[in-house]
């Protein structure tokens, strides 16, 4: 399947795609939302190191736009074995590096998950059983409109474009999705989905390097207690 977005502040890692899930915060009169992060299937043979770069242009109840951004590095070995990051929201004219919150490794070799909290020095460790390898989205196929936008080149790779229109929940609106899905890679380089309710949310695959990434990224960093998930 390829990406699919919903919207929020900060990412989490579930299965073998990274959401970022918050909730917003009502006072500012944010809507309630989350986002789902491109999706990365440990599959083997196919190694690369990359940084996810995420913009959210969310309107607001009480009026105007308000722009986010975060980026977060993504790694994958020969083995299949996938390391990923959960960073925080900064604002989108901000120079600052988005805050790290936590390092998330899915390994299908040892069928481990292990998540590493920043603030805590703690790594849980859960059992993980991968699904069979990502294919371009499916997702909402029964009430979408789909067109096929044919192929172009990103990060030096072939990929193909494909854009759907779906009603959202209430079926009173459209949710467009634009999606540029890499099959050497089995991953979205680029999806960008736009929604009357949520805004706009762009999500770039940027920085992107085929080839094995460093050993490190796939083990419990220095210092870090390691306990198993209840």
């Amino acid at each position: 399947m390829r990406a699919s977005l919903l919207l929020g502040l900060s990412l989490a890692v579930a299965s073998m795609c990274l959401p970022a899930v918050a909730q917003a915060d009502s006072r500012s009169g944010e809507l309630h939302t989350r986002i789902q992060g491109i999706q990365v299937a440990p599959v083997p043979n196919a190694p690369f190191t990359a940084r996810i770069v995420v913009t959210w242009d969310q309107p607001l109840a009480s009026g105007g736009t308000l722009s986010r951004k975060y980026f977060t590095m993504v790694a994958r070995d020969s083995k299949g074995r996938v390391h990923r990051e959960t960073r925080g929201f900064v604002p989108a004219d901000s120079s600052a590096e988005p805050p790290l919150e936590r390092t998330i490794v899915l390994d299908p070799v040892s069928g481990r998950r292990i998540s590493c909290s920043q603030a805590t020095m703690i790594c849980t460790r859960s059992a993980f059983h991968p699904r069979s390898a990502l294919s371009p989205d499916s997702a909402a196929e029964g009430d979408a409109k789909t067109a096929n936008l044919g192929t172009r080149t990103m990060e030096g790779l072939n990929v193909t474009g494909t854009s759907k229109t779906a009603p959202a929940a209430d079926g009173s609106r459209s949710i467009e999705t634009e999606s540029w899905y890499s099959p050497d890679l089995g991953i979205d380089l680029s999806v960008v989905r736009r929604s009357p309710q949520t805004g706009t949310v762009t999500i770039n695959v940027k920085d992107l390097v085929r080839g094995e990434p460093t050993g490190s990224l796939f083990t419990v960093p220095s210092g870090y207690q390691v306990v198993k998930a209840r």
